[in-house]
């Protein structure tokens, strides 16, 4: 069973479902220009063998594979045995947010701790998109429910020593997400644990799949979206200087790289204003 539909509210929500599969036959996939949503792929029986930045990755049942939008991937069902999968798609302005933070930093396959609690969700998820008096808030949650589980149950194929590199990080990532807008530099960072800042790219690389300013980035990119939101009475150079780019034109610059717009264009989709 496969369904796919648009949101049907048409409103700039944070979280939108854009499809949904549960229990699909998956048949081989080769996408070079990738897809063109975020996606997870729930592996229920048999297993995927993927491949995505030029490394091959299995994904047994009870495991899943998380796809960024527009990357080159491709996966097929591993062995004589075909591959059951329940599948998403989604976007929206708040999804970056959530996975900038999460475990979920990359395309690539993940151990879950918690399978059911993912089953749980697809099923829910399932009989709101079946109602065709579903409203684009209620899908816009269920995507919401699938990222917050994700982020407890998901963890890189690395396993434990991920989950122990996590740990490591624990006081930099806590004070990135206390003080974004602090002028942060790799040595204090690395300070903060106790190692060299050499060390710790390679902690946050084999932990988060990216550099500690690039997290940074993320983060700051992420309260600038809030901020925009949220607070209306501030100016877009107020918000700058709030998430740590006190110079309008580079921030300007950074968040249209990443966005595909102005911070004030971005505020008027959001606000009305």
């Amino acid at each position: 069973m496969a369904m796919l539909f648009p949101d049907p509210s048409g409103l700039p929500l944070p979280f939108r479902l854009r499809g949904i599969g549960v229990g699909h036959p998956q048949e081989p996939v080769r996408r070079p220009h990738g897809y063109p949503r975020h996606q997870w792929i729930q592996v229920r029986s048999g297993a995927l063998k993927m491949v995505v930045g030029g490394r091959e990755q299995v994904a047994p049942a009870g495991d899943g594979l998380y796809l960024r939008p527009d990357e080159a991937h491709s996966y097929v069902a591993r062995g004589p045995e075909p591959a059951l999968v329940d599948w998403m798609g989604f976007d929206g302005s708040g999804v970056e947010g959530i996975v900038a933070v999460g475990p979920l930093t990359a395309s690539g396959v993940y151990r879950l701790t918690g399978a059911v609690a993912v089953d749980r969700v697809f099923t829910l998820t399932w009989a709101a998109a079946s109602d065709p008096g579903a409203t684009g808030l209620r899908l816009s949650a269920c995507v919401y429910e699938l990222l917050m589980v994700l982020t407890e149950a998901a963890a890189g194929t690395g396993g434990s020593s991920v989950a122990a590199g996590l740990g490591r990080l624990q006081p930099v990532l806590e004070a990135l997400a206390h003080r974004p807008a602090q002028a942060w530099d790799a040595a204090t960072l690395a300070a903060l644990v106790g190692v060299t800042p050499q060390h710790l790219g390679r902690l946050f690389r084999r932990s988060l799949g990216q550099s500690p300013l690039e997290y940074l980035g993320r983060l700051r990119l992420h309260r600038a979206r809030q901020l925009l939101a949220e607070r209306p009475d501030l100016r877009i150079h107020e918000v700058g200087a709030a998430v740590g780019y006190p110079d309008t034109n580079y921030f300007v610059r950074f968040f249209r790289a990443r966005e595909g717009c102005t911070p004030g264009e971005f505020r008027a989709l959001h606000t009305g204003a």
